[in-house]
């Protein structure tokens, strides 16, 4: 029955993969389908090539690593870099600390981030130079 599909009543997804609360994972994971982490895990959460989910760190859920998913939604506590290809949604009660790359980001009030944000959407924006501008100061005569 452990790798039966749990409906969230929270995020409206069919999992096909959990971390349960009270569980301790130590090791690097390759995610196929949409995973949610309950428990603690300790390591690096990648996703398969192709899969194009959606990664769910429960407002139990603990993770110490690095991560790179189509789609994340967090509402738990994260130490680790983050890499999103996608949508990235930040719940009030999430605790972030490490750089994050998005295409999307939705950081909600009173949710605690620590680190740099990069928008993977701005590299492809054509950037022209700006024009520099001379200022000059004209002195009133009295």
């Amino acid at each position: 029955m452990m790798f039966d599909q749990k409906k969230s009543t929270n995020y409206h997804l069919q999992f096909s993969n959990e971390i349960g609360t009270g569980s301790q994972v130590l090791g690097n994971l390759e995610g196929n389908g949409h995973f949610r982490v309950s428990g603690n895990f300790i390591g690096n959460i990648t996703e398969a090539k192709g899969s194009k989910s959606t990664l769910v760190i429960d407002k139990n859920g603990v993770l110490k690593g690095d991560i790179h998913y189509t789609n994340l939604i967090v509402a738990g506590r994260i130490d680790g870099s983050i890499t999103v290809d996608e949508k990235m949604e930040v719940y009030p009660s999430a605790v972030i600390r490490g750089d994050i790359r998005y295409k999307i980001l939705d950081i909600h009030p009173d949710a605690k981030v620590d680190g740099l944000l990069s928008c993977a959407a701005l590299d492809k924006v054509n950037s022209s130079e700006s024009e520099v501008l001379e200022l000059k100061t004209n002195k009133k005569s009295a």
